[in-house]
């Protein structure tokens, strides 16, 4: 069958019904194009769902793979309303799993090399992203608490930002001069601090900046923005912070949710002991 063809109809129906952007629509059109390239039976539509997957894990994040499943699932599902086919098994077309339950992090040479390659594009907004990103891996923050901070919440006298996270509450984190200097090279009259042409940034569209840059070849390897909170976690353990402060800093509830980070710090301390053990090629 050829799903592809009524791809057109599908786009008249997210137009009238859902009221989606036309960005929006040629987004999922690109999905659907690019799932659907050639005709396909229906008990081959599994199949080609698990090669599609294998496909995009090579070089996509877990978030996009996501998305692209949640298009097509939602695309099959319109064609069994309009009766255009008949029932379609849709119960391996859930959401892409990622196996690491350990969040991911990585180290601080990694994040200055990925920062300096963003810094130095000369896609004007390359350096705003790269400046958010930055304030992540320095204070902790939440990517959400990011891209809300206004130029109100920046106290520079005291080299803090009143971050409002979840739950309402409040909290304060520290940040250096360097990173005030970075902060009044975007400085705008537009009230929050991290924007594109005085549009707020969504998490999507950091994430998807970060997936560009990964294929255009700026950084070496797929990454998402919650790394930068991760590593931020991660690196104050491996310096010996007392654990309470680190949830303070992140703004957790429970100090469980912080105790998580305790197992990557762990992994990378037995990673770094199996790889400069002196007596690594003698036991």
């Amino acid at each position: 069958m050829n799903f592809e063809k009524y791809i057109n109809l599908y786009r008249q129906h997210l137009i009238s019904e859902k009221n989606l952007s036309i960005n929006t629509i040629r987004s999922y059109e690109i999905d659907l194009k690019q799932f659907f390239d050639q005709s396909i039976s229906k008990k081959d539509l599994n199949n080609k769902l698990e090669n599609f997957i294998s496909y995009l894990r090579k070089k996509s994040l877990p978030s996009t793979i996501n998305r692209k499943i949640s298009v097509i699932k939602n695309y099959l599902k319109f064609l069994q309303t309009e009766r255009i086919v008949d029932h379609i098994n849709l119960e391996n077309f859930n959401s892409f799993k990622n196996n690491h339950k350990i969040p991911k992090a990585i180290n601080k040479k990694q994040i200055d090399i990925i920062i300096r390659s963003l810094m130095t594009q000369k896609n004007k907004n390359s350096k705003m992203y790269a400046i958010l990103l930055k304030l992540m891996f320095l204070s902790g923050l939440r990517i959400s608490e990011a891209i809300n901070l206004k130029w109100t919440d920046l106290n520079t006298r005291d080299l803090t930002l009143n971050i409002y996270g979840k739950g309402a509450k409040e909290r304060r984190v520290y940040v250096t001069n360097d990173f005030i200097n970075d902060l009044n090279a975007i400085k705008s009259d537009f009230p929050l601090i991290f924007h594109i042409n005085e549009n707020k940034i969504s998490t999507r569209s950091v994430n998807k900046f970060l997936e560009n840059s990964y294929k255009e070849g700026i950084i070496d390897f797929p990454i998402s923005s919650h790394v930068f909170r991760h590593s931020f976690a991660t690196a104050m353990l491996e310096n010996d912070a007392d654990i309470r402060h680190i949830q303070k800093l992140l703004g957790h509830s429970s100090i469980s949710t912080t105790e998580i980070y305790t197992k990557v710090a762990r992994s990378r301390k037995k990673s770094v002991l199996d790889t400069y053990h002196p007596l690594k090629n003698k036991l």
